[in-house]
């Protein structure tokens, strides 16, 4: 009876001595192995089970029949395979003992917010608590950091193997006997369609009535909406594009006003979603709208991220840029300081529609994942909390009241 059973979706192609598609899974699980091992005090060889090309499916099903946890490695690919939402079935459907395994579940590759089934929202993959090592694994996934990163793949490697022996008293197998035909004949938990997942967006930048002195109406229209970044000819108003670049990831998009915004930033409420500020420059030279975006900055929650626009095609942004980028450097001082190199790029000012579509879609799912690390099991039937976020007091984030007037 080993302590865990790796789960993972096999990659298509032709195999042959010495290529393996699925080498670094194989690789990755003869580690796990041993660490649990060492961490549980069991020989490596009962420690876990991989059903790997020629293990016979009797023993396969013996082992995911008899494991105490379920170690699923989470990707795109093993959210669409069947054998694993069949796996998963068995695990969590209930025994005649009343106790399924435990799940320790892997980021194997990182995978868009709509890909993810209704049936794994409850049991994310990221861990807490790990530092360079677990930001690393949360914005990368443990498939490119033993590519890339071995020290740090390691730390995950034996932080995850700590969690499998840790919870392996706690689980039991299925309890259930399970051949061919048995895993064969339960439901695909993976093949409902989930419903996309949240995400707010909004735009900081000045109307056509409310320029800067100076500033050429081009980009402009009549609503803070209608700013088009990066001229016409790149699309329509910012506000559009980024409703589409979001749906096109798989989420439901909303666009809603700065107040609204700071209003949830500052309340003690589980927000609905992960949110993007995106920021006009030129905008923060009226200092009511800086100190709003200030006030932003002062929250800077994991799941928030800023995305602001220098185009290199704005003669005028390019005459100012010096200045312009000055005014982010004041008023995202904590994006800038703490964010990722990612997050510090693109607050810095992006250049091309390109770059701000490349960026747009990876601070949105950057921004989901953490949404779920850190809200999700705060509102889950699960938590024992009450709902108030973590680090935010009675009171909220006790900024000042100025920052949040209305847009002149």
């Amino acid at each position: 009876m080993p302590l865990f059973f790796l789960s993972y979706a096999r990659i298509p192609g032709v195999r042959r001595p010495g290529h393996d598609p699925d080498r670094l899974v194989f690789d990755f699980y003869k580690v796990l192995r041993h660490r649990v091992a060492v961490h549980a005090g069991v020989p490596t060889a009962a420690s876990g089970f991989i059903e790997e090309p020629g293990t016979q499916g009797e023993a396969s099903l013996r082992a995911l029949s008899s494991c105490r946890v379920f170690v699923p490695l989470y990707s795109k690919r093993y959210f669409t395979d069947p054998l694993c939402g069949r796996q998963w079935s068995a695990v969590t459907r209930g025994s005649s003992s009343g106790t399924a395994p435990q799940i320790v579940p892997v980021l194997w590759t990182p995978y868009p917010a709509a890909s993810v089934p209704a049936a794994v929202q409850e049991t994310p993959a990221v861990p807490e608590g790990m530092d360079d090592a677990g930001e690393s694994y949360a914005a990368m996934g443990l498939h490119q950091l033993l590519d890339l990163e071995e020290n740090q793949a390691l730390q995950v490697t034996d932080w995850l193997a700590r969690r499998i022996a840790a919870v392996a008293p706690l689980g039991a197998g299925v309890q259930r006997a399970l051949d061919r035909r048995g895993l064969a004949r339960l439901p695909d938990a993976f093949s409902a369609i989930p419903p996309s997942p949240p995400l707010r967006v909004t735009v900081l930048a000045p109307s056509e009535e409310h320029l800067p002195i100076g500033r050429e109406a081009l980009r402009y229209g009549p609503r803070p909406l209608d700013w088009r970044p990066y001229g016409p000819v790149a699309g329509g108003p910012v506000a559009e594009q980024v409703s589409e670049l979001a749906r096109n990831q798989g989420f439901d998009p909303e666009v809603v006003s700065f107040d609204k915004a700071l209003v949830e930033l500052r309340g003690t409420d589980t927000p609905a979603g992960p949110w993007i500020l995106v920021v006009d420059p030129w905008a923060l030279q009226d200092p009511k709208v800086a100190r709003k975006a200030r006030a932003f900055d002062d929250a800077h929650r994991p799941w928030t991220a800023v995305l602001t626009a220098l185009a290199d095609d704005d003669p005028q942004t390019k005459e100012h840029g010096e200045r312009l980028r000055g005014l982010l450097e004041a008023t995202f001082p904590r994006y800038l300081r703490e964010g990722r190199m990612g997050q510090q790029f693109a607050v810095r000012g992006l250049s091309t529609a390109d770059l701000f579509a490349l960026w747009f879609g990876e601070l949105a799912e950057s921004a989901y994942m953490r949404y779920l690390r850190y809200i999700q099991p705060q509102s889950s039937p699960r938590s024992s909390t009450t709902g108030r976020l973590p680090g935010v007091g009675a009171d909220g984030l006790g900024t000042d009241e100025g920052g949040a007037e209305a847009m002149p």
